[in-house]
């Protein structure tokens, strides 16, 4: 007696299980947003208290190669307009809006965001325009 149809009805049966559960894995893995795009939320009232008088944008600024992917922290709120190097700042620790990771000069360019002086005070050359370089 001939026994192929039923072991290769099997194998292919075990074959479309397999795939099956493979593509249930897959599908319920989580998705990973990026910090690079923008997301729209809800804006929540500041009081005058928390806001303060932000700087305008920086107009100069050099970012130099070795520093051109180096990540920073910075708080999307209104009333900040600065970045941080470490996450655990004091300053950064106080925000209270949300925390972006971006690059430096997504942070200078995109957000208009100087450096902390808490945290990362060896940054101020980034804007200094009398600076020899």
């Amino acid at each position: 007696m001939n026994f192929t149809l039923p072991t290769t009805i099997a194998k292919a049966f075990r074959n479309v299980l397999l795939l099956a559960i493979t593509c249930t894995v897959f599908a319920c893995q989580e998705t990973v947003e990026t910090d690079d795009t923008p997301q729209t939320e809800t804006e929540t009232p500041v009081s005058e208290e928390e806001s303060t008088e932000t700087r305008p944008a920086p107009t100069f600024f050099i970012v130099p190669p070795d520093l051109a992917d180096k990540r920073v922290w910075i708080c999307e709120n209104t009333s900040s307009d600065i970045f941080h190097v470490q996450h655990d700042c004091p300053l950064l620790v106080q925000c209270k809006g949300n925390y972006r990771n971006v690059t430096i000069p997504r942070a200078i360019e995109t957000y208009g965001r100087y450096n902390c002086q808490v945290c990362s005070k060896d940054l101020d050359h980034i804007f200094d325009e009398d600076m020899v370089r």
